[in-house]
């Protein structure tokens, strides 16, 4: 069968394939496939001549209420206000030559994935076509439409997405746990902080994790520490740095590989200029090494859950073919804004939008996370759950939950009066013992135990070591 009648659907060189719905509408009429074929590659939109579309709107229909789909019962529940256009094929017989073209079941499948091919192509040629209207018309900003253009392109990543069986899962499930058995670990990201990586094992593709902390207590070091370890190791890594410019990310990154080195100076000291000749080079030589990895920053400029979505993925885009799964870390989730008015409706976009990210990608994703005020209240000021400032949907989507927790910082801000000679002893021993150390306390793990993690943490050259 051929294409009969004359289409009116704007322009001519629409992509669409007359002849693959003909026989794929066949196959669903004499029970060759099920309707599900088409929900799977793309849904009614598949069919580019509006009568195939009212036709397996039809079908669809009977098969929802367990009636059979065959031409009589479908021309018995044909609505009648679109009759003509079905007139215009030949009527209600136009239902029996197409069961007559029918392909076998194994085919429907395949036809059903060049419809979704054309689909795919016509939703951006119409994206497009308005995205130069309102190009023209000068009153939508270009980063709106950027995105809305980002968004199309997007759907020929997403639209063969198949439902997953058993089988197939537990083997996937048995090959991650053979790797991680043979300790390769491309699959997963490690934190490169041993203690750490012997809580959690890992980042894995999919994992939302909030890594939360009050004010000075390392949650930008640990966060540093971990993109640096994962990118050291071939991971991709893309930093979402929503509160401080990359430059301000990048000495830091500078001064903890100066250190690596063997050639300490604190980011404050370089970014102040007070430093040697010598430290100079060495600083050159840290700068080649770290401009050698695969680190990419999206500035505050994409704060908003479309637009940072739309950075992830042209930046992953780059690295599809890389062995080592990608890391998405973001600098802090209570920066980010969506489109939505309250607080509290924005905070739940922003958590949708993480988790989000973090599957459809497969990728882990680690956002930092403020804490709120009343940490600072209590005797024992080390962190809790209820702790998680604003976040109860991102607490409920998250699958693990990190604290950082410095006793030093408070230590510090409670000496004595210098003539109490035992509580400035006691003070100094107290001080020592504290000093450098940084528990990463593992509140919240779906796949693992809860514990603390007690490593030394440099924060003035951004050093964390076991």
């Amino acid at each position: 069968m051929t294409e009969l009648r004359e289409m009116n659907q704007g322009s001519e060189a629409a992509p669409h394939s007359i002849e693959a719905e003909q026989q794929l509408l066949g196959a669903i009429l004499v029970g060759a496939c099920g309707v599900d074929v088409v929900l799977n590659n793309g849904g009614t939109g598949l069919f580019y001549d509006p009568v195939h579309a009212t036709i397996y709107k039809v079908c669809a229909g009977l098969s929802s209420k367990d009636q059979p789909v065959t031409p009589v019962t479908v021309a018995a529940a044909y609505p009648t206000d679109h009759l003509e256009p079905l007139s215009q094929l030949g009527g209600k017989g136009y239902l029996a030559r197409l069961a007559g073209s029918s392909v076998s079941g194994s085919l429907a499948e395949s036809y059903a994935e060049v419809l979704g091919e054309a689909k795919a192509k016509r939703d951006i040629m119409a994206v497009v076509d308005k995205a130069r209207e309102e190009l023209a018309a000068g009153d939508v900003p270009a980063s709106d439409i950027a995105s809305k253009i980002e968004a199309a392109m997007s759907v020929t990543e997403t639209r063969s997405v198949k439902p997953v069986s058993m089988v197939s899962a537990i083997s996937d499930a048995v090959r991650e746990s053979f790797e991680a058995y043979d300790g390769i670990t491309e699959g997963r990201v490690a934190s490169g902080i041993p203690a750490l990586d012997r809580l959690v094992g890992g980042f894995y593709a999919g994992d939302l994790w909030l890594l939360g902390g009050r004010p000075s207590m390392g949650k930008t070091g640990v966060m540093l520490s971990i993109a640096l370890n994962a990118a050291r190791s071939g991971h991709p890594v893309i930093i979402a740095s929503l509160e401080m410019i990359p430059r301000a990310l990048a000495v830091r990154a500078l001064s903890e590989q100066m250190a690596q080195n063997g050639s300490a100076v604190s980011y404050a000291d370089l970014r102040q200029g007070k430093y040697s000749d010598a430290s100079g080079e060495d600083m050159k030589r840290a700068a080649l090494m770290l401009s050698e990895l695969p680190i990419t920053f999206l500035p505050k400029e994409f704060a908003n859950t479309k637009l940072l979505e739309s950075g992830a993925r042209t930046i992953l885009r780059r690295y599809r073919d890389s062995q080592k799964r990608p890391l998405l870390l973001v600098d802090y989730a209570q920066l980010m804004r969506s489109d939505a008015k309250s607080r509290y409706e924005q905070i739940t976009d922003v958590s949708l939008a993480l988790k989000g990210l973090a599957m459809r990608f497969e990728v882990p994703v680690i956002a930092l996370s403020q804490l709120s005020r009343g940490v600072e209240s209590r005797e024992n000021k080390r962190p809790i759950m209820s702790d998680l400032r604003e976040s109860g949907q991102l607490e409920q989507d998250a699958d693990g939950v990190i604290f950082c927790y410095r006793d030093s910082y408070y230590i510090e801000r409670e000496k004595p009066d210098r003539h109490d000679i035992d509580a400035v002893a006691d003070w100094e021993a107290a001080t020592r013992e504290a000093h450098n150390r940084l528990e990463l306390i593992v509140a919240k793990q779906r796949q693992g135990e809860i514990g603390t993690a007690h490593v030394f943490f440099n924060p003035t050259i951004n050093r964390i070591w076991d």
